[in-house]
C-alpha cells in the first residue's frame, strides 16, 4: 500500500504540471510522460522509455524545432512528421507554441484468432481456378505485419521462377548482418540476391500471421490449390515491431505505409496495402492519424483494413439523453483502461469493491466525478483510479494493488439525464454487465468495436463472414472450431461491429474470414497441428500450409480484389473503391449498408464487370461466371471444359470490351466435356458469354488472349 501512496503523490504532481499541455498529447504519449515522471519501470519488458516514435504537427519551423528538442525526423506527410522524441523532452516539447499536437496509440494488434463460391472469384483453399484476365499484375501489393516468410515458394510466380516479393523491410533485424542496409525504419532489401539472402523476418520464429495473411492476397499457390487472389501482383512486404513493442504505435505504421506509397510511386504502380493489425483509439485522440491518411491514399492508393476480432465481448455503453443512468463492469488485468467520451455535464461513479485477504469481508469505497473537476486520482479498494479529462475525452484507469488477487473490476455509472455519453473500453481490456453487484451496471453491448485505422473514412474495412464450417488437416482429422457457434454464411462471431463513436457505418464489407488456408513460416517454433492442411518442399526445404481465422484473413481476401480491380483500372480512389462495393457486393440484412455486413459480401468479378462497363456495353450480360464450366484462352481460339458432359444445346457469344459482338456459336453437344472455339482477333481482352439451360452451365468471364 505505500507503493501505492508513493505513484499517488507522483502521479498528482505529474498531471499537474502537464494539465495545461495535456490537450496537445494523445492519450498514449501522456501515460508515458507520467510513467517517466513517477520514475516507475513498466510491467512490459518491451516498452522502451527513452525514446517512442510519434506524430507532430507544427505551426512553424518543423526541422528547427526537432533539432532543440533532440528529435529525430523519420518521415513527413505534410505538415504531419513522424519523428522519435526522447521521453524526457516530451513535456517541453509539448509546452513549445510552434508544436500543435503529438500523437500516437500504441498495443496494436493481430486480427487473427469454399471461398470461389462466396466472393465469386479466385479461390483462397480448394481451388485453382481464377480469371486469367485479371490476375494483379502490374500493381503493387504491400503488407505490414509480423512474422514474414518472403521467400515462402507461394510468393513466387506460377511456374516457381520468380520470386515476386521485390523490397523487403524487417524492423527486427540486426545492424551487422551480411543483407541489406539499415534506415531509420529498419532494414531494408531491395534487390533479389538480398531478399533471398535474409528470406524470411526476424520475429518468424514467434509469429507466422504475415506469412498467412499475404498468401491469401497474393500466392501464387505453389503446388497445393491453396492458390491466393491477385497471384500475379508486385509485392512489397514490411515485418514491424508494432505487435511487441509499444515504442512503435500508430506513428510507426503510418511511416512504414507511406514507406510502400512511396516504392510503389518509384516503380510507377498503382497500390494496395493489406493491414490487418488494429489499435484502439477514439476520433477526439487520433487527429494527426486520421488526417496524414486522409492525405496518403487517394487514385491508385487504396489501405484495406481489418474491421477487428472484438465483438465476442462488450466494450461500449451509450448513455442517451432522456436516460437518467447507464452503466457496466470494466473489468482488466492488473491495469483497466476505459474512454468516456461527452460533452454534456454529467456524474461519474467509480466503485471498487476488494475482499479483504485477512477476513474475507469485502469493502467498498467509490470515486464522484464530474467535469468540472479535470483530471484526479484516488485510492480506492486496492486499486489506484485516475480520470484525466481532454477536451470532451475523459479517460479512465485504474492499477491494481500488487496484493489484491481477487478482484480486477469497477464499476462504472454514468449519471445525468441530459446527458449523452458514450463509454469503450480501452483495446485489452472488456466490460461485464454486472446487475449483481449493481442494478445500474448492465448496459454494455458489442457494437462499437471497430478498430483504428478500420474505423477512419477513406480506409476500406473489412469483417469476416463465416463460410467454412470446417477443414481437413493433414491427418486426416476433421476440425470444426466455430462450427456450433454461428450458421454458415451468417457474420464470424468474433467480427467486430459498428458503427464508429464519429457515426461511420463500419465495416464497409465483408469477406471470408473462418478456417482459410493459407501459407505458414517454416520456421516457426512451435507446432501447427491441428492447424496443418498441407507441406510443399521447395529448394530443399519444407514449408508450412495451415488454417485460420480471424478479420485478418478476410481483410487480404478484399485487398487481393482490390489488386485486380487496379489491373483494370490504375486509378481507382477510396472512393471509387466504395462505390463498386456498393453497387456490387452481395447485400446481407435488411438495411443496406448495415454496421454488421456494410454492404454485404464482396463480388469480384462483378466489380471487374463494373469497372469496365461492360454490363451497360452489353445487355443481358451474365454478371456471374459458370460455376460448373471453365472458359479459358487457347492457341487461336476458347477452350470449354464442362464438370459434365452438356445434354443440351447451347449458345457461345464473344464481345470486345467495348460490347462489340465478335462472334456467335450454338453448340449442339456430344459426348465430350471439352469444346474448343477458333477466335482469330487480335491479342486483347475478350467477354465470353455462355448461355445453357443445363444448371452451373450459364455465365460469362474474362480472358486476356
Amino acid at each position: 500500500m505505500k507503493k501505492s501512496v508513493v505513484l499517488s503523490f507522483l502521479l498528482s504532481v505529474c498531471i499537474g504540471v502537464n494539465a495545461q499541455i495535456a490537450q496537445k498529447m494523445s492519450y498514449d504519449i501522456r501515460k508515458l510522460v507520467n510513467q517517466k515522471a513517477m520514475l516507475a519501470p513498466s510491467r512490459s519488458k518491451n516498452i522502451r522509455q527513452d525514446v517512442v516514435r510519434a506524430m507532430i504537427r507544427f505551426n512553424g519551423d518543423a526541422e528547427t524545432v526537432m533539432g532543440l528538442y533532440g528529435c529525430k525526423s523519420i518521415t513527413n506527410i505534410g505538415d504531419i512528421y513522424v519523428a522519435d522524441i526522447p521521453v524526457s523532452q516530451l513535456n517541453a516539447l509539448a509546452n513549445d507554441e510552434r508544436v500543435v499536437r503529438i500523437e500516437n496509440h500504441v498495443g496494436g494488434k493481430l486480427m487473427m484468432d469454399v471461398t470461389p463460391k462466396w466472393i465469386n472469384t479466385p479461390a483462397i483453399y480448394e481451388d485453382t481456378r481464377l480469371p486469367n484476365a485479371y490476375t494483379g499484375k502490374g500493381v503493387m501489393l504491400g503488407i505490414i505485419d509480423v512474422g514474414l516468410e518472403v521467400t515462402h515458394p507461394n510468393f513466387y510466380n506460377t511456374d516457381s521462377t520468380t520470386l515476386r516479393v521485390t523490397r523487403f523491410l524487417d524492423q527486427f533485424a540486426v545492424d551487422d548482418e551480411p543483407y541489406g542496409k539499415q534506415i531509420d525504419l529498419g532494414r531494408e532489401y531491395l534487390t533479389e540476391t538480398d531478399i533471398k539472402g535474409k528470406g524470411f523476418s526476424a520475429d518468424s520464429y514467434r509469429y507466422y500471421h504475415g506469412t498467412h495473411c499475404l498468401g491469401i492476397a497474393a500466392g501464387s499457390g505453389h503446388t497445393t490449390p491453396y492458390r491466393g487472389v491477385a497471384f500475379e501482383a508486385e509485392l512489397a512486404a514490411v515485418s514491424s515491431k508494432v505487435a511487441g513493442d509499444s515504442t512503435f504505435g500508430s506513428a510507426n505504421e503510418l511511416a512504414l505505409m507511406k514507406y510502400i506509397f512511396d516504392y510503389a510511386d518509384e516503380r510507377q504502380m498503382p497500390c494496395v496495402i493489406t493491414y490487418s493489425i488494429g489499435f484502439h483509439a477514439i476520433p477526439a485522440d487520433c487527429e494527426l492519424f486520421q488526417d496524414a491518411i486522409s492525405q496518403l491514399v487517394g487514385p491508385g492508393r487504396i489501405i484495406v483494413a481489418a474491421a477487428g476480432n472484438a465483438s465476442y465481448s462488450e466494450g461500449y455503453v451509450c448513455k442517451p439523453k432522456g436516460v437518467a443512468v447507464a452503466g457496466t463492469s470494466l473489468i482488466g488485468d492488473e491495469d483497466g483502461l476505459a474512454f468516456l467520451y461527452s460533452s454534456n455535464p454529467f456524474t461519474l461513479k467509480i466503485i471498487s469493491k476488494h475482499k479483504d485477504p485477512q477476513n474475507g469481508s469485502l469493502k467498498g469505497d467509490s470515486l464522484v466525478y464530474i467535469p468540472t473537476e479535470g483530471t484526479v486520482e484516488k485510492q480506492l479498494a486496492g486499486k489506484l483510479v485516475s480520470v484525466q479529462k481532454n477536451d470532451t475525452c475523459y479517460t479512465i484507469s485504474y492499477t491494481r494493488d500488487i496484493a489484491d488477487t481477487d478482484d480486477n473490476a469497477v464499476l462504472l455509472v454514468i449519471e445525468g439525464e441530459d446527458c449523452l455519453a458514450q463509454l469503450v473500453a480501452g483495446m485489452h481490456d472488456e466490460f461485464y454487465n454486472d446487475t449483481e453487484a449493481d442494478a445500474r451496471c448492465g448496459d454494455a453491448d458489442q457494437t462499437h468495436r471497430i478498430t483504428m485505422p478500420g474505423c477512419l473514412s477513406g480506409v476500406i474495412t473489412v469483417g469476416a463472414l463465416y463460410t467454412r464450417t470446417e477443414f481437413t488437416n493433414i491427418d486426416g482429422d476433421t476440425i470444426s472450431d466455430w462450427g456450433s457457434i454461428s450458421a454458415e454464411s451468417t457474420i464470424a462471431p468474433f467480427s467486430s461491429q459498428g458503427p464508429t463513436l464519429s457515426g461511420l457505418i463500419k465495416p464497409d464489407v465483408v469477406a471470408p474470414g473462418v478456417n482459410i488456408n493459407s501459407s505458414g513460416n517454416s520456421h516457426f517454433d512451435e507446432e501447427y497441428a491441428p492447424y496443418l492442411v498441407s507441406t510443399s518442399t521447395f529448394l530443399g526445404r519444407d514449408y508450412p500450409w495451415i488454417s485460420c481465422s480471424g478479420t485478418s484473413m478476410a481483410t487480404p481476401c478484399v485487398a487481393g480484389i482490390v489488386a485486380l480491380w487496379l489491373q483494370a483500372n490504375p486509378n481507382l480512389s477510396p472512393d471509387d473503391i466504395m462505390r463498386i462495393i456498393s453497387q456490387t457486393s452481395h447485400p446481407i440484412g435488411d438495411v443496406i449498408p448495415n454496421n454488421i455486413y456494410g454492404y454485404g459480401l464482396i463480388d469480384a468479378y462483378s466489380g471487374i464487370l463494373n469497372i469496365l462497363n461492360l454490363p451497360t456495353a452489353i445487355s443481358n450480360l451474365s454478371q456471374h461466371q459458370p460455376s460448373a464450366l471453365a472458359i479459358r484462352p487457347a492457341q487461336g481460339g476458347i477452350r470449354l471444359t464442362f464438370d459434365k458432359v452438356p445434354t443440351q444445346r447451347f449458345s457461345v457469344s464473344v464481345y470486345s470490351v467495348d460490347g462489340r459482338l465478335l462472334c456467335e456459336h450454338i453448340i449442339n453437344p456430344t459426348s465430350s466435356t471439352d469444346y474448343f472455339l477458333p477466335l482469330s482477333n487480335a491479342s486483347g481482352i475478350y467477354v465470353v458469354q455462355v448461355i445453357s439451360s443445363e444448371q452451373g452451365f450459364t455465365g460469362s468471364e474474362l480472358i486476356r488472349k
